[in-house]
């Protein structure tokens, strides 16, 4: 077993040194110092890099508050040699700019960076020789306000449907409504703001989330996010009696119908079925907040044997109410 091991370790050595001999040092010597000058040659030459800045505005008043933001981030495109321009690659990010709110604002409250103030104060931390060759921005100029605002509701924007035998009974935000910060004119405008674009489907189980809202020009809503709540609910059918009232009877005449109650069926959330009013003693519904009504005027010119039943009014949380029958017999009386 010795005499194997000591076998295999004489021929890796032997491999180790025709492979490692004296010319393929020397080559891999001169391979390495080609290398090595090709880079310095490399580095010695010019290049454009892009960088990412960011801005940042200083000394803003208490009593300030900036509705339309400026770019927080700008790109910079930088040219000088090959070295340069890696030592600032290594160093990571260019530290933040810093504008005075006071120096850069107008009259009118507006305010602008000028590209002339990023390059100057950019200048400050990079090498002598280094060049700005542009400053790319989308939006350099700010408005703000001295705390005119008021509080407008939320909308959904998107769209959320349920699963199939689910329905939801409303939507709900927490806060219900966010506080607007504009110039007059722009909040007289203002009439609510829309979250950012939700699509959900196949909801069967609650949902509680933050939102973003949808940013406006030259108008800030805080809070920034809201609280959306779900609560989707299983539909049940459900049947009630209700009374049937004649409607635009002439007041010489009088309506009778047959029979003068008729059920209605509609469709409920399990929940919501929980808290519709009761006639004592039993499970059966009351009919209240129904409401289901004939038109004498259908039927003032156009004698028939029947007349139409229609569901005017139902309780919230009501979906697809109807009689079960469409319509039913009347008498006409002189009075």
């Amino acid at each position: 077993m010795v005499g194997k091991s000591l076998h295999t370790f004489e021929i890796i050595r032997n491999f180790v040194s025709k492979f490692f001999n004296k010319e393929f040092l020397i080559f891999l010597f001169f391979l390495i110092l080609s290398g090595f000058f090709w880079l310095i040659n490399a580095l010695d030459d010019y290049y454009e890099q892009d960088f990412s800045v960011e801005l940042k505005l200083a000394g803003v008043p208490k009593n300030v508050v900036i509705t339309g933001e400026v770019d927080s981030v700008v790109k910079v495109t930088l040219r000088d040699k090959g070295y340069v321009i890696a030592n600032y690659i290594t160093q990571g990010d260019l530290r933040p700019l810093y504008f005075d709110f006071d120096a850069n604002s107008h009259s009118g409250s507006t305010g602008e960076i000028q590209v002339s103030e990023i390059q100057r104060l950019l200048a400050q931390q990079l090498s002598s020789s280094t060049k700005i060759v542009s400053v790319k921005a989308n939006s350099l100029v700010y408005s703000y306000n001295y705390g005119r605002c008021k509080k407008v509701p939320v909308r959904l924007e998107g769209m959320v449907l349920p699963a199939k035998g689910y329905y939801l009974p409303h939507v709900q935000f927490v806060p219900d409504s966010v506080t607007v910060y504009a110039s007059k004119k722009l909040l007289d405008s203002i009439k609510y703001v829309s979250t950012q674009r939700i699509e959900l489907t196949n909801v069967s189980e609650p949902i509680v989330q933050k939102v973003g809202l949808q940013k406006m020009k030259n108008a800030k809503a805080l809070p920034l996010k809201v609280k959306l709540k779900l609560y989707p609910d299983i539909l049940t059918e459900e049947t009630v009696d209700v009374p049937i009232e004649t409607i635009n009877v002439p007041a010489d005449k009088v309506m009778r119908v047959f029979p003068g109650t008729i059920k209605v069926k509609f469709a409920v959330g399990a929940e919501r079925v929980k808290s519709l009013p009761k006639i004592d003693g039993s499970n059966e519904l009351k009919h209240d907040g129904f409401k289901v009504i004939v038109d004498y005027k259908e039927i003032e010119n156009h004698k028939t044997e029947k007349c139409n039943v229609y569901v005017k009014a139902m309780p919230k949380g009501i979906r697809n109410a109807r009689p079960v029958v469409s319509m039913v017999d009347y008498l006409i009386e002189q009075r």
